[in-house]
């Protein structure tokens, strides 16, 4: 068990805490999650069993419930009711973020049409761990997080920017990642890329491609979940715009 020291964190009544669990290493949480893990009522997850492993880690003994998608006519209404009697609940979901690329949005989005409090607790992001060993410090950076399962309609999404200078950051799966990035250097010709595989776990992998190699003569394990940085028209921003030479290896 790793333990995390004693914090004076407490929950408030009534209050709805949208919580970062670990994207890979079981270490990448925040002391603060586990104490608010701790304190809550109730903790609504993704997938229970998925957490399971997460909370025993930690000795979090908080009843969990698995969060299914509310189609009633009164959208997760025993929550609000609870909430609203003064009990406090955690929402995680299996890796990351709730309500980014994960589920949650719909159940914050409520609660917020209700006015019931609502805390961030932040914690590790695959989109952030990719910018900060990219080089590329460059403004804008735009997320697009999965694009579409569709060939005709992914290109699409792709193209609408063409003309876009920053970095654009995808995530993949395994299934498609291939296609992907055959369709971003269909897009983006001249434009290096940068691969992570499976971050902060074990088999972590980060691959640079640059515009001269072919897709085909690219290796790695097609396992995992992937999160691709496309670094738009480099040279013209290079030139005056933002950054530096320094900036691309």
């Amino acid at each position: 068990m790793i333990e995390a020291p004693t914090s004076k964190f407490i929950v408030r009544p009534g209050t709805a805490y949208v919580v970062a669990t670990p994207i890979g290493n079981l270490e990448d949480i925040t002391f603060r999650a586990v104490q608010v893990l701790k304190q809550v009522d109730i903790i609504y997850c993704e997938n229970s069993s998925h957490s399971r492993r997460l909370l025993q880690t930690y000795e979090i003994s908080t009843q969990t419930r698995t969060l299914y998608k509310d189609q009633g006519t009164e959208p997760y209404k025993g929550i609000i009711e609870d909430l609203k009697s003064g009990k406090t609940l955690a929402l995680v979901s299996d890796a990351g973020t709730p309500g980014v690329s994960d589920p949650g949005s719909q159940l914050v989005r409520i609660l917020r049409e209700e006015n019931i409090p609502i805390v961030p607790i932040p914690g590790a992001s695959a989109l952030t761990s990719m910018l900060s060993v990219s080089g590329w410090q460059v403004q804008p950076s735009l997320f697009l997080g999965f694009l579409s399962e569709k060939k005709g309609k992914k290109r699409n999404q792709l193209k609408e920017w063409e003309n876009f200078e920053g970095v654009l950051t995808i995530f993949e799966s395994v299934h498609r990642i291939r296609d992907t990035l055959s369709a971003i250097r269909e897009i983006f010709p001249n434009s290096p890329i940068l691969l992570g595989r499976e971050l902060t776990k074990i088999h972590e992998e980060i691959l640079k491609i640059e515009p001269v190699q072919t897709l085909e003569s690219l290796k790695f394990p097609e396992k995992g979940e992937f999160v691709v940085l496309i670094y738009t028209n480099p040279k013209k921003m290079l030139n005056g715009r933002v950054g530096d030479a320094d900036t691309l290896e």
